[in-house]
C-alpha cells in the first residue's frame, strides 16, 4: 500500500505540470485571439473615423463645385485594402409637392423628384456616405448624420438647393468632382411660381437607408415633426404656408379679386351694418359707427341700405338709391356714387385679400375624426350627436353632421376650448339653437364634404340661434370653413341670430358665401362673396380686433418663402 501511493504522488506531479502548461496555451490563445479582435476593431474603428473626415472633406469640395464657383475638384478616398468606395446612382430619393387649398378642388403639384445617388465607404458592417450634400454613417445599429444635408430652414423660409451625384461606380484613392448642371425649380415667374406663398402646404420626402437620420435633422431644423413610414424606408416633413395670425377688422369682408359684398335693403327692412364692443358692454350700450365693409372685389349698397361704418374695395363702389355711407369710401377702380357718403371718396392702389384656410379645416377635421373626445360624453354615439338636448364639455369631438331642429345643444367650456369638427354640415331650425357657457372658446370647422338638404353648410333657418351668455361676446365662437364654404342666416316672421365670427376666406380662386337676410348677425363674417339681403344686420364686434382668427399650432411648421434648385454632380475616379 505505501509503495502504490508512493506511485501515486509520483504521477501527479507531471499531470499537474501538463494541466498547468495547458492552461498557459489555451490562455494565451484565447489572449492572443481577443487582442487580435481588439486590434482589428480598433483599426476599423479608426478607418471608419478616417473616412468620416475624408467624407467630410468631399461634402465640402462637392459645395463648392455645386453651389460655388468652382467647376471641379480632386479630393482623396482615405482608406484600407479592406475597405471601399463606390458611387450608387439609385441610392436615395427627395419628392417635393406642393399643394393649393386654395383651387377647387385642391390640386397638387410635384416641384422635385430626384434621385439622390450616394458615394458610400463600405467597411464590414459599417459605411459612410455622401447623400443629398449631407454625410452619414450606417451601421447594425442604426444612423447617424456627420455633417448636415443642403436643406435650410429659417424665418418662414426654406432654401433646398438639392445636390445629386452621378458618375462611376467603382472609385479608386482619388475622385474628380464636376458640375453638370443646374435648374432652377422655385420660383419661376415664367411658370407662374412666385414668392411669397399665399396658401397651401409643401411636403418634402426623402426616401433613404439614412432616413431616420433625414428624419431627426428635419425635426432639428425646423422645430417641427416628422412623419415616418418604416415600410417605405421614408421620411416625410410638411410646411404649411401660415394662415395666421390675422384679425377681423371688419363687420363685412370678402377676400377674393372676383368677389362682392352686397347690401340689399328696402322699405322698413333695410340691410345695415354697424358695430359695438363685448370687452367694455352689450350691444345695447356700446353701440357704434365701425361696421366697416372691407373687400379685394367690388361693394354695392343698394336700396335703402346702411353702411354705418367705411367702405374700402380692391374694385368698384356703388352707392345708389337711399343707401347710406357714414364714413369714407375707398375705391380701386370705380366708383358710382348717387346715394349719400358722409365722409371722403377717394381712389386707393388696392385691397390685399386673405388666403384660404382649406388646409387648417381638413387637417383639424382628418385629426379629430380619429383622435377625440366622443367616447367621454353620452350626448354622442359613435359620429352623431343623441337627439334631444345635449350638452357638451371642454375637450374634442367628431361629428359626421350636426342637425338640431327644436333642440339645444349646450356647450360649458368651463373657461377652457371646445374644438368641433364637423365632416359634412351643419343645419339648425325650428328653435334650434347652440348655447355657449363659460369663458372659453368654441371653435366650429366644417369641412363641408356634403352639404344639408337645403344646399348649404351652415344654415340657420327662421328660428334658430347661436348665443354666447357673455354679453355677445363673438370672441367666444368661431365658424371656420373651406374657400367653397356655403352658409346661410336667414329668417321670415322670426329673427334668427348669430353670435360669433364665420371665417371661410376663398383665397385666390374661391367662391365661399355667406348670405344674410332677415336676421342678426353679432361679431363679423369673411368670405368669398357676401350678401345681406332684407332685413340682414351685421353689428360688428371691435374686440376682434385684438384676437388672432386662427389658433396658434406649434406643430405646424410655417413657410412663406421657398427656393428650390437641382444641382447635379459628376464624380468620377482619378
Amino acid at each position: 500500500m505505501q509503495r502504490l501511493r508512493g506511485t501515486q504522488r509520483a504521477q501527479s506531479a507531471p499531470l499537474g505540470l501538463i494541466l498547468v502548461l495547458s492552461l498557459v496555451v489555451v490562455g494565451s490563445a484565447v489572449v492572443v485571439g481577443l487582442g487580435a479582435t481588439a486590434l482589428s476593431d480598433t483599426e476599423s474603428g479608426l478607418d471608419v473615423s478616417r473616412a468620416e473626415t475624408g467624407m467630410t472633406q468631399f461634402d465640402s469640395q462637392a459645395a463648392l463645385v455645386a453651389l460655388g464657383s468652382s467647376e471641379s475638384q480632386q479630393v482623396s478616398l482615405v482608406g484600407t485594402d479592406a475597405a471601399t468606395y463606390r458611387l450608387d446612382e439609385d441610392a436615395g430619393r427627395m419628392t417635393v409637392n406642393i399643394t393649393n387649398h386654395s383651387a377647387s378642388p385642391p390640386t397638387t403639384v410635384t416641384l422635385l423628384d430626384e434621385q439622390l445617388g450616394a458615394v458610400v465607404y463600405e467597411n464590414g458592417n459599417q459605411e459612410v456616405a455622401y447623400q443629398g450634400g449631407g454625410v452619414w454613417r450606417r451601421s447594425d445599429s442604426g444612423s447617424v448624420m456627420v455633417s448636415p444635408p443642403e436643406f435650410y430652414y429659417r424665418d418662414a423660409t426654406l432654401t433646398l438647393p438639392l445636390i445629386t451625384v452621378r458618375g462611376d461606380r467603382s472609385l479608386g484613392s482619388r475622385a474628380s468632382i464636376s458640375k453638370d448642371g443646374t435648374t432652377q425649380v422655385y420660383p419661376d415667374r415664367a411658370a407662374g411660381k412666385a414668392n411669397p406663398l399665399d396658401s397651401g402646404t409643401v411636403n418634402v420626402t426623402v426616401r433613404s437607408q439614412y432616413y431616420r437620420s433625414w428624419g431627426r435633422y428635419f425635426e432639428e431644423r425646423t422645430d417641427g415633426d416628422a412623419h415616418y413610414d418604416h415600410a417605405d424606408n421614408s421620411v416625410t416633413t410638411t410646411l404649411v404656408v401660415p394662415t395666421g395670425p390675422r384679425q377681423v377688422t371688419s363687420a363685412v369682408a370678402a377676400t377674393s379679386a372676383g368677389g362682392e359684398i352686397s347690401l340689399s335693403g328696402s322699405g322698413t327692412s333695410p340691410a345695415r351694418t354697424d358695430s359695438y364692443n363685448s370687452s367694455l358692454g352689450s350691444y345695447s350700450a356700446t353701440r357704434g359707427s365701425f361696421g366697416t365693409i372691407t373687400t379685394a372685389g367690388d361693394v354695392y349698397v343698394k336700396g335703402n341700405s346702411e353702411v354705418n361704418g367705411s367702405i374700402r374695395s380692391g374694385e368698384r363702389v356703388e352707392v345708389k338709391g337711399s343707401g347710406v355711407v357714414t364714413r369714407d369710401v375707398e375705391y380701386s377702380t370705380t366708383k358710382h356714387i348717387k346715394g349719400t357718403v358722409d365722409g371722403e371718396v377717394r381712389q386707393i392702389s388696392g385691397v390685399e385679400g386673405a388666403g384660404a384656410i382649406d388646409g387648417l379645416v381638413t387637417r383639424t377635421v382628418a385629426n379629430a375624426s380619429s383622435t377625440n373626445d366622443n367616447g367621454a360624453t353620452s350626448s354622442i354615439s359613435g359620429a352623431q350627436l343623441l337627439s334631444g338636448d345635449q350638452t357638451l364639455d371642454a375637450g374634442t369631438y367628431y361629428l359626421e353632421d350636426l342637425t338640431l331642429s327644436g333642440e339645444t345643444l349646450t356647450i360649458n367650456t368651463g373657461g377652457d376650448d371646445v374644438t368641433i369638427a364637423v365632416r359634412d354640415y351643419v343645419y339648425i331650425e325650428n328653435n334650434g339653437r347652440i348655447e355657449v357657457n363659460g369663458d372659453g372658446e368654441v371653435r366650429f370647422y366644417v369641412k363641408g364634404e356634403t352639404t344639408s338638404a337645403s344646399g348649404h353648410h351652415f344654415h340657420i333657418y327662421r328660428t334658430g340661434a347661436v348665443d354666447v351668455d357673455t354679453a355677445q361676446n363673438a370672441t367666444q365662437f368661431w365658424l371656420y370653413g373651406q374657400s367653397d364654404f356655403d352658409a346661410a342666416i336667414e329668417g321670415d316672421t322670426d329673427t334668427p341670430q348669430f353670435e360669433g365670427v364665420i371665417y371661410a376666406p376663398a383665397g385666390g380662386v374661391g367662391a365661399s358665401n355667406v348670405y344674410v337676410q332677415k336676421a342678426e348677425l353679432y361679431g363679423g363674417l369673411v368670405a368669398g362673396s357676401v350678401e345681406v339681403d332684407n332685413g340682414g344686420l351685421v353689428h360688428y364686434d371691435r374686440s376682434l380686433k385684438n384676437v388672432r382668427a386662427v389658433p396658434k399650432d406649434t406643430n405646424i411648421i410655417r413657410l412663406t418663402y421657398l427656393h428650390v434648385s437641382k444641382n447635379r454632380l459628376n464624380v468620377t475616379s482619378g
